[in-house]
């Protein structure tokens, strides 16, 4: 005789409130997670529309050199570049960056964070054995040295105008100090700026020499929070987006400490937020890529007469603003180059497309005033003729 089969019970209408409850949960908490940086940087490239990374360079001794903010945005292809200099306090005064050596990093990022306002997401140390390594697998770095920049050290005497420096002299010019005055530590932090824009075209220029075994080298290479796989998007990224930088500084008043006999520059935090959030605004507004407001000089690097009128005539046709030409420090110029004073990226590009494009150095200087010195030399004679 067969048996019927046992009926099936419903399930009852609670356990099935239970479920779904349980089941929305579990999608909220993977949206919050994920909101909040627990995916991909493809995801955040994609997605975010900031991203910011705080990089940190230690010397000799876990001497702290300096730190650098930075805040991508992917959409408008920019960067906001925001250094530290190693004589800033955020306290009273009583003790600078510097004297935190390792420790600065991580003090560093939570002051940015409470200043801010903002999450820092990723990390990155380097170490100078590490930054050499760095430099030295980009092939060096072409740098470019004029009379008044600081480029005979105990090290090196750098008596060209170009060289590309090793990873070894790239890190012995940008960690030397003429004294211990605060004018010299605002001059290095110039040349560190330089130095670091000059890494991060060059990831872009020298795109097909960095394939996946040099990516994943220069990962183990620092101190980081990014997972491999993070920082090959992150470099990857950067090689096929021509991003354009901005370069500000952490705003502090020079305050003097009699018993060290020194001086500090006193970070007061609300000045500090204001002044990032007005650079970062500026940096992406479609006003800061208009020509009008560069501020640029041409130099005649030839004996000939007239050549930097000439090419006043040919960037002001361009719609960019020059405030003065003159003569070059030197007459033997063979070839047209550019000097970026400012760290705004933007303006160069575009002058390096008016003559042709002509090298770009970055050579920053503050005190000038400029946002771009264009030298104008043999080879634009001949072609102006």
């Amino acid at each position: 005789m067969l048996r019927e089969a046992p009926k099936k019970q419903p399930i009852p209408a609670k356990t099935l409130l239970i479920a779904a409850g349980s089941f929305f949960l579990i999608a909220l908490l993977f949206l919050i997670f994920r909101s909040k940086g627990g995916f991909s940087l493809d995801q955040k490239f994609s997605q975010s529309k900031r991203l910011p990374i705080l990089f940190s360079v230690l010397g000799e001794k876990d001497e702290y050199l300096f730190s650098l903010y930075a805040e991508f945005y992917p959409n408008e292809k920019k960067a906001a570049l925001f250094f530290v200099n190693p004589k800033t306090s955020f306290d009273d005064g009583s003790k600078c960056l510097k004297e935190k050596g390792s420790s600065a990093p991580s003090y560093v990022e939570s002051v940015l964070e409470d200043t801010l306002d903002s999450n820092i997401p990723f990390k990155i140390v380097l170490t100078k054995e590490q930054f050499q390594n760095w430099v030295n697998l980009l092939g060096g770095l072409n740098l470019f040295f004029e009379p008044k920049s600081l480029h005979i050290t105990k090290n090196y005497a750098r008596n060209k105008q170009t060289y590309i420096l090793d990873g070894e002299d790239t890190f012995d010019w940008m960690s030397s100090l003429t004294d211990e005055s605060m004018i010299s530590y605002i001059r290095r932090l110039e040349i560190q700026e330089t130095i670091f824009l000059t890494i991060l075209e060059s990831i872009h220029d020298k795109k097909d020499l960095l394939g996946k075994q040099r990516v994943a080298y220069l990962h183990s290479q620092m101190t980081t929070n990014l997972s491999a796989k993070e920082w090959e998007t992150l470099i990857d990224f950067l090689k096929k987006e021509k991003i354009h930088f901005g370069v500000s500084e952490v705003p502090g008043e020079p305050m003097g400490r009699p018993k060290f006999k020194d001086e500090v520059l006193k970070a007061n935090e609300e000045t500090v937020k204001v002044a990032f959030h007005k650079f970062a605004s500026e940096l992406k507004s479609l006003s800061f890529s208009e020509g009008e407001r560069a501020r640029i000089e041409v130099l005649n690097g030839t004996p000939k007469n007239g050549l930097a009128r000439y090419g006043k005539v040919l960037l002001n046709d361009k719609g960019l603003k020059v405030l003065s030409v003159d003569n070059a420090w030197d007459s033997s110029f063979k070839s047209s180059i550019i000097l970026n004073r400012s760290g705004n990226t933007q303006y160069t590009d575009l002058i390096s497309d008016t003559f042709q494009g002509r090298k770009v150095y970055f050579a920053l200087r503050k005190d000038l005033g400029l946002d771009a010195t264009v030298i104008l030399g043999e080879d634009f004679q001949n072609s102006k003729d």
